[in-house]
């Protein structure tokens, strides 16, 4: 009996995280894969699937979509693009379009592009993070650096709780202080053996805020912290698998 209730606690903290985050705001990511002579059709396509996002989201099927362009990408890499569907929660995600909703177009004059989908790019992975929580943020950034955390499942707590009593903090002063203007944090789920299980974004409004010198303000969000024993404690929690910088291209939310 003792073995099963330790059993039962260890998963209830795995999969609390994902509980707690599946509430929050969901993503749901595409990687692209394009060439060089494709990728001028891509950008078409993905102009027609625009319209389509837009109607989706009049329908209450999601919450926005945004496309993303992999900085310093090239054409060898897994991908280049990126679409994000954005939902209210993880339900919203499941909820199925009309009857004759995608039939509706490609009856019109986008109905040629569409057609040229598969012939533009690849699908080379699909991805579904939710959100676990963000700074108080001063506007939607045009560039974010996607940081990629492995943490093993047994620290997944540990970490997020560090991340949004250390990060969080430091970063909604960098907010204040004009350095940035976003940062998130987000739990990929369902995800591979050797996918991260966490990903924060940090967000910028142009390259001149993304190359600005930081601050050393850290001693005054965190008062009294030893910084070479959160240094330990921060690497023993997690390890950067990645970093990326993405462009957006193009977006459309509900007005």
């Amino acid at each position: 009996m003792k073995h099963f209730t330790k059993l039962t606690a260890l998963l209830i903290m795995a999969v609390l995280p994902f509980t707690i985050a599946a509430q929050n705001p969901t993503v749901v990511l595409e990687y692209m894969k394009v060439t060089q002579e494709s990728e001028g059709t891509y950008l078409q396509v993905e102009q027609a699937w625009k319209k389509i996002h837009q109607k989706r989201i009049e329908e209450g099927l999601s919450a926005g979509w945004q496309l993303w362009r992999k900085v310093h990408a090239g054409y060898n890499d897994p991908y280049q693009y990126i679409t994000v569907n954005w939902y209210e929660n993880y339900a919203q995600s499941f909820k199925p379009a009309p009857e004759g909703f995608f039939e509706a177009f490609m009856n019109g004059e986008d109905s040629e592009i569409l057609n040229q989908t598969s012939a533009s790019r690849v699908l080379a992975h699909v991805e579904v993070s939710h959100q676990i929580a963000q700074a108080e943020n001063s506007g939607n950034p045009n560039l974010i650096v996607v940081n990629r955390m492995q943490v093993k499942p047994n620290n997944g707590s540990d970490y997020v709780k560090m991340e949004l009593e250390v990060f969080k903090k430091l970063h909604e002063e960098g907010i204040r202080r004009g350095l940035r203007s976003h940062w998130g944090i987000w739990s990929n789920w369902p995800y591979d053996k050797d996918q991260a299980a966490y990903v924060t974004v940090d967000g910028y409004t142009d390259a001149a805020q993304l190359t600005a010198e930081n601050q050393d303000y850290a001693a005054e969000v965190l008062p009294g912290m030893n910084m070479d024993e959160l240094s330990e404690k921060i690497l023993k929690l997690r390890k950067m698998e990645s970093a990326e910088i993405w462009e957006l291209v193009d977006a459309v939310f509900p007005e």
